[in-house]
């Protein structure tokens, strides 16, 4: 019977510290999650630099942000996924209310690193800013009005489908906002 009140002790530690445990575990995993919100909201910014706020939309499975300055709508972003020489490419296109692309941010993708240099990335990138669709690399047709990147066409061309993708959404959505 001595033993009985030694248990109890022992069972109330181990218990004490299984709950301190779990609330540092949940307390940390709060943490992520709040870094990942962050983040999240970084890249919108940078897709739509002018919005304070952002809504997301879910609309029949096409999920996408509303960027607001006050209460006004200042654009809104798409994610679409295009297949690129390495694989999937997942890619964040920011349009203004014209259907002009603000900002193409690629999220992912698998493309060789050497051939898709983080400079040349943005420069081919910025080819898309103020402008709407279509883009055409100039390799492709003489109208073309988008510089490739050598060595890297397919990567390119996979970019521009997934920002006409984009603006094509943009255009059946938009409006019902």
């Amino acid at each position: 019977m001595k033993e009985f009140p030694h248990f109890k002790l022992r069972l109330l530690v181990i218990c004490a510290l299984c709950a301190g445990g779990i609330s540092l575990a949940c307390q940390a995993a709060a943490g992520i999650q709040e870094d990942k919100e962050k983040e999240r909201v970084a890249l919108l910014k940078q897709a739509l630099p002018a919005a304070e706020r952002f809504e997301t939309v879910d609309q029949g499975g096409i999920k996408y942000e509303i960027g607001y300055k006050g209460r006004e709508p200042v654009g809104g972003i798409f994610h679409t996924e295009s297949k690129g020489y390495g694989g999937p490419m997942q890619v964040m296109v920011g349009i203004d209310p014209q259907g002009k692309v603000v900002e193409v941010i690629l999220l992912a993708h698998q493309e060789t690193l050497g051939l898709w240099t983080k400079q040349v990335d943005q420069e081919f990138r910025a080819q898309f800013r103020g402008k709407s669709s279509p883009f055409i690399l100039k390799r492709d047709t003489p109208e073309g009005n988008l510089d490739g990147v050598a060595s890297a066409t397919v990567t390119c061309r996979a970019v521009i489908q997934a920002v006409e993708e984009a603006l094509r959404i943009f255009k059946k959505e938009w409006g019902k906002n």
